[in-house]
């Protein structure tokens, strides 16, 4: 069987580095990180590490839209070059990000494998019945890492709803998400596309307390998908018309606090809208008239930088504006 894919020691350092990462949580890959990740303070490391990488590493599906040739590759390699080498400020969707997060978890020592999510349909851009709620095909990478015997769900690649730091495998445990209100929580429940009771694990978010729970995705319990796996499930999400990823610009970035120590809001800008959220009020909604007002608020809010070429990609697709 082939080895697991990792990267370098060098390139563990450049990814610390493109995600801002304080001195105190950069440890080197090998047996250094390694008795960290899988010790008592493994916890503190792995939340860390999926904070910084929210904060500045952008959701995105620009690659489908900015771009001559609309191409997602999964390959470790080709998305260290896209996300951490080329300095352009991109990131990418759950396939690119939760792969690459996961290659750099595996390099530094921890325990984890990688599974698959059936997004439900109230967590879609153009949902328009949050009641009538059912799942899609599988069609989201999420990372399982256990930290001295405890299971943990790990996703760096949901956008808005999307968890902000890692979550026990508990049915019903609450967890504050992002201040002042935002909670999220997992379900071990069946649902009812199952003719079979075998359960799930369902992820769910709500605005504050007093608001219903939205289902987001549900996963199996001891599940394992390998890269063959996601290269199917990235091939349709890429192409498919039913896939909003094809027809919707659709970039999220968190906000951390000033301590760095919690996420406290995020930038969202879904097709020719954006808006900035922090501890639950909006500091900022525009929409863009112009191509070129939607090209530099994605340089200003986002830090990504598109060339040239890449802007004209987007030139006669419905998603364009103007």
């Amino acid at each position: 069987m082939a080895p697991k894919p990792t990267y370098t020691p060098d390139q563990i350092h450049q990814y610390y580095d493109r995600i801002q990462l304080p001195a105190e949580h950069r440890h080197e890959s090998g047996s250094a990180s390694t008795a960290i990740a899988q010790g008592p303070e493994g916890l503190e490391y792995l939340s860390a590490l999926q904070r910084y990488t929210l904060a500045n590493i952008p959701f995105e599906n620009l690659a489908l839209q900015y771009a001559r040739n609309k191409v997602v590759d999964i390959d470790p390699q080709i998305l260290f070059d896209k996300v951490v080498s080329k300095k352009s400020g991109r990131g990418g969707y759950c396939m690119e990000m939760n792969c690459l997060f996961s290659v750099v978890l595996r390099t530094l020592g921890f325990q984890l494998y990688s599974t698959s999510g059936r997004v439900s349909s109230a967590a879609s851009p153009d949902a328009d019945n949050a009641d009538d709620v059912h799942f899609l095909g599988f069609a989201h990478h999420i990372n399982i890492v256990t930290i001295q015997n405890v299971r943990y769900h790990v996703d760096v690649a949901f956008g808005g709803g999307g968890p902000t730091k890692p979550l026990p495998l508990e049915s019903g445990r609450v967890h504050l998400n992002t201040p002042p209100s935002q909670e999220v929580r997992l379900r071990f429940d069946t649902i009812s596309e199952n003719e079979s009771d075998n359960k799930l694990w369902i992820y769910e978010v709500r605005s504050r307390p007093e608001r219903p729970w939205l289902t987001q995705y549900c996963f199996p319990d001891n599940l394992e998908f390998h890269p063959a796996d996601f290269e199917s499930m990235n091939f349709f999400t890429a192409t498919s018309p039913t896939s909003f990823f094809t027809w919707m610009v659709f970039v999220v970035k968190r906000i951390l606090s000033e301590d760095g120590d919690e996420i406290v809001g995020e930038s969202v800008m879904m097709g020719s809208k954006m808006y900035r959220r922090v501890l639950g009020k909006k500091e900022i909604e525009v929409e863009f008239k112009t191509e070129k007002e939607r090209v530099d608020a994605l340089e200003k809010e986002f830090g990504i930088v598109l060339g040239e070429q890449e802007r004209r990609g987007i030139m006669g697709m419905a998603s364009s504006i103007g």
